[in-house]
């Protein structure tokens, strides 16, 4: 039996891991200081209140994956990006994500 394709799938060059786990934890970080809540109000499932967990984490995480598969890596093995597409995520989602993505309408508003 050939392991390689298995091998292949869970091996990860820890530059690219520790960019993404930088990712995260500067969108967090500054999702926070920019006073974004924590985690989306209950019950999550219908809740449209952008915080610091979903959805800026995950956008960072696309991004940055766009720019791996891109090709760019910035200086430092993609640290220095992480770190920037971090920031910028955390910032664009505090004050654009709800022009970008308005809440719908709900059934008490068209009354």
């Amino acid at each position: 039996m050939d392991y390689y394709p298995f091998i292949m799938i869970i091996h990860v060059d820890m530059y690219v891991f520790w960019s993404y786990v930088l990712a995260i934890v500067s969108a967090i970080g500054v999702g926070l200081l920019v006073r974004l809540p924590l985690l989306p109000e209950r019950p999550i499932r219908h809740s449209w209140t952008a915080s610091a967990v979903f959805p800026t984490a995950i956008i960072a995480m696309g991004i940055l994956a766009i720019f791996f598969k891109l090709g760019v890596n910035g200086f430092y093995y993609g640290l220095d990006l992480a770190l920037a597409i971090g920031i910028i995520t955390a910032l664009s989602v505090k004050y654009f994500f709800d022009s970008i993505f308005p809440k719908p309408e709900t059934e008490d508003s068209h009354e």
